[in-house]
């Protein structure tokens, strides 16, 4: 391992930022058209960047209130693109419809430049000026392909999910960059990459485990049980654990149930689906949202109330934390808070904030890097994070160069190792969970058993040791253990703990169980996605890597300070708050305007006509979206081209087309059904009109685009075999922050970290395993 840096001496009495702004001093210029660029100004802002954006204030076709949260408290200054050059930041944010050329790119000295498009810097697909739109971009990501319910078409999410993740990644990656050496500061942050790693739910680990075959259609359905009507509302459940499934048979009287695998798995429960369904809604449609949860947290099921944009302002949970607030340029509507905090405090948003003086400092935004230095090159985490969002916050820092030690116990597995696709009769199948290999590159793995004295005292000894600390565990668990914050910042004053929790570290929600799925239904990302004639439907995915990026800005931020100082920071990145900003239009739009937005399936508020169309071959399907009256010409043009000088006069606007949607779609789809996928998507590009094919997420490694970019590696793994692994969705466009360490196996590195490196003997080693407390096997298996 690299040697850390120490602190410089210099700095110390003059490098502190102000409370909650560990970024203060540091210049962002943006360039952006859309949620992905303006997030990202956003939350680099909320950090305590000074932010100018360039451009026509005017021009955006996103809501006002919308637009309003957005840009908050950064500088507006007229200006082309060719302008952004001169203002000389430290980080650049740019998002453009296509690849921009290499000369203009090369025009930006020493800043981090981040460059947001739809297919990437390179590629076949890239400055081709292919159109597209956000339904099509889901659709070539593979996510549509298992989203939705059976006989119905595949199904996008509702809440620009994408855009969202697309913009916190970029920002994540811009912070980090800065930190890093020259060659690695241009970042590649292509929508499509990112939507396919933030939404597939790893599906392409799993087939090539399984050896699926693309020649079976993919399965789509609800989960089950998912979001399920209370007697006054909705109410949404995830069972992540095999006593989560006996517990909830017993939840809803049915204890008759158990030991009957059809009713306590879920793909058991598939099987007997009209006859578990009724079951679960003639209990759940007795009791009321508040009824519900409170039961189910008795059983410690993760359960929450499906809340939309008014509901969800009620919520105790919410009002304490103080998460929406009032948009101090216009207090007429509430936006959300920043979703995290840097020692207890919360960054303050105001309405402008002067830029602080400039930072120059040894380890970033300045000189004293090696030009090929990777960010965190020096750095040893701690990564006690467990499922994707743990997962992926300790892969990034692996990738930007950290020394990564992946904490288990044999007691108490990463959960990511336990969901499948091996079943648990196979050799070493916890070795071969899907979002397990997925989610943990760039690791060394270690097994220690902290519930124990000695297993205690070794994560004590570790910590000391370590410059990050990463956990996602419910508050509880390392505060009954005696290393929460107080005790960990006593052992090492330096280290910076990120702490993740499902709903904060205080609020009444406090020690509520969470996943990505209970916090898309608490969040209103639930409310949006789904057909408008049915229930609201869990996007499943983009939860928890939204959370990550989230969790990775805020640790980026924090060690951007910390690491010029030497003082540690305690980073708290709340999943369910990071999906509340992704839900976050629904609130605005009420307080705003007081409109209630619903789900709308696959068609837009403003493009018309949109949707996913049959073709030809059962189960394959078309995206296309009209965004404009002369993409509609275009479309009526293909359909028949004998209408399309004339027309119908009520559809030539998009008003005129959403009202008769129900119709167009027939029509639509009666023109596409009889038509091969691939050729027809070429006719709608070849005229202007975006559209895609939904790819099957099992296969998306296999994308002609994605496959071109080298965005999946073959990885040859000890037990599941040779595997795609995706990298990191935004990266560094010199290649240098690609992944170098396949995951690794339970306890792995256990003699290499805990003997060589921590100084333990053969026999003590031996001790240890003989008691359990470190091991290479589940307990139990």
């Amino acid at each position: 391992m690299t040697a850390r840096p120490d602190p410089d001496p210099d700095l110390l009495a003059t490098a502190e930022a102000p409370a909650g702004r560990p970024l203060a001093g540091l210049r962002v210029a943006e360039w952006s058209r859309s949620i992905a660029g303006g997030y990202a100004g956003r939350t680099l802002h909320d950090a305590g960047a000074h932010v100018t954006r360039l451009g026509d204030p005017g021009a955006s076709s996103l809501r006002p209130a919308l637009s309003g949260y957005l840009h908050l408290g950064k500088v507006d200054q007229p200006g082309t693109l060719a302008d952004v050059a001169a203002l000389a930041a430290d980080i650049v944010i740019l998002e453009l419809p296509d690849a921009p050329d290499e000369e203009f790119l090369a025009g930006f000295g020493d800043a981090a430049v981040v460059v947001i498009t739809p297919w990437g810097l390179r590629g076949p697909w890239a400055g081709t000026g292919r159109p597209w739109s956000e339904l099509t971009i889901q659709a070539e990501s593979g996510s549509l392909s298992m989203r939705g319910l059976p006989g119905r078409p595949p199904l996008m999410t509702g809440s620009s999910e994408g855009l969202w993740v697309t913009g916190t990644m970029a920002a994540a990656a811009a912070v980090a960059a800065v930190q890093g050496g020259r060659a690695h500061r241009l970042v590649d942050a292509p929508l499509l990459e990112v939507t396919a790693y933030a939404t597939n739910l790893f599906q392409d680990v799993g087939a090539a485990i399984t050896g699926a075959s693309p020649a079976a259609p993919p399965y789509r359905n609800r989960l089950n049980p998912s979001v399920e009507p209370a007697s006054d509302g909705w109410v949404g459940f995830n069972l992540a654990s095999a006593q989560n499934h006996e517990d909830f048979v017993v939840l809803i009287e049915r204890a008759d149930w158990l030991g009957d695998p059809q009713m306590t798995t879920h793909f058991g429960r598939y099987e007997r689906y009209e006859e578990f369904t009724a079951a679960v809604r003639a209990w759940t449609t007795r009791h009321t949202v508040a009824e519900v949860v409170e039961q189910a947290s008795a059983f410690r099921i993760p359960c929450a109330p499906v809340h939309n944009g008014r509901t969800i302002l009620a919520d105790p949970h919410v009002i304490d934390r103080g998460f929406y607030q009032p948009n101090a340029h216009d207090p007429g509507f509430l936006e959300p808070a920043p979703p995290f905090l840097f020692d207890g405090v919360r960054p303050r948003r105001d309405k402008e904030s002067p830029p602080e003086a400039r930072v120059a400092t040894k380890t970033g935004a300045g000189a004293g890097v090696p030009d090929d230095a990777l960010p965190f090159a020096g750095l040893r985490v701690l990564d006690l994070g467990t499922w994707w969002v743990g997962g992926f916050v300790g892969t990034a820092l692996g990738a930007l160069g950290a020394d990564v030690l992946k904490v288990e116990s044999t007691r108490r597995v990463d959960g990511a190792r336990l969901v499948g696709p091996a079943p648990a009769t196979q050799d070493h199948w916890w070795e071969q969970g899907a979002f397990y290999l997925g989610g943990n590159s760039d690791k060394r793995g270690i097994t220690v058993d902290f519930s124990v004295p000695a297993g205690r005292e070794l994560l004590a000894r570790l910590i000391a040791g370590a410059d990050v600390l990463i956990e996602n565990y419910s508050p509880r668990v390392l505060e009954s253990a005696g290393l929460g914050w107080d005790a960990v910042h006593e052992l090492n004053p330096r280290l910076v703990m990120l702490r993740m929790p499902a709903f904060g570290l205080t609020g009444p929600r406090r020690s509520m169980i969470g996943y990505a799925q209970t916090v898309e239904q608490f969040s209103g990302l639930c409310w949006r996605t789904g057909y408008p004639d049915a229930a609201p439907h869990n996007p499943s995915g983009p939860a928890d890597p939204m959370a990550a990026a989230n969790s990775l800005l805020a640790l980026s931020s924090a060690l951007f300070t910390a690491r010029r100082t030497g003082r540690g920071t305690l980073v708290e990145s709340p999943l369910a708050e990071a999906a509340l900003v992704m839900a976050s239009e629904q609130v605005l739009a009420w307080t705003s305007e007081g409109v209630l937005l619903e789900r709308l399936g696959n068609r837009d508020a403003v493009a018309a006509p949109q949707g996913v169309f049959p073709t030809a071959e059962p189960d394959r399907w078309v995206a296309l979206t009209v965004a404009d009256d002369e993409q509609w010409q275009a479309l009526a043009g293909l359909m028949d081209p004998g209408r399309r000088a004339t027309g119908d006069p009520e559809l030539a606007t998009a008003d005129g087309r959403r009202a008769r949607a129900d119709e167009l779609e027939k029509r639509i789809a009666a023109w596409t059904a009889g038509q091969e996928r691939g050729a027809l998507v070429e006719r709608l590009l070849a005229a202007g009109i975006p559209a895609g094919e939904v790819r099957d997420g099992r296969f998306v490694h296999d994308h002609p685009h994605l496959a071109a970019r080298g965005f999946y590696r073959l990885v040859e793994l000890p037990w599941a075999g040779s595997i795609p692994l995706p990298l990191l969705p935004v990266r560094a466009f010199s290649g240098g922050w690609a992944h170098r360490r396949r995951p690794p196996t339970l306890g792995e590195h256990n003699a290499e970290v805990l003997g060589t490196e921590l100084g333990l003997d053969e026999a003590r080693l031996a001790e240890l395993a003989a008691d359990g407390i470190i091991g290479t096997v589940p307990l139990g298996v």
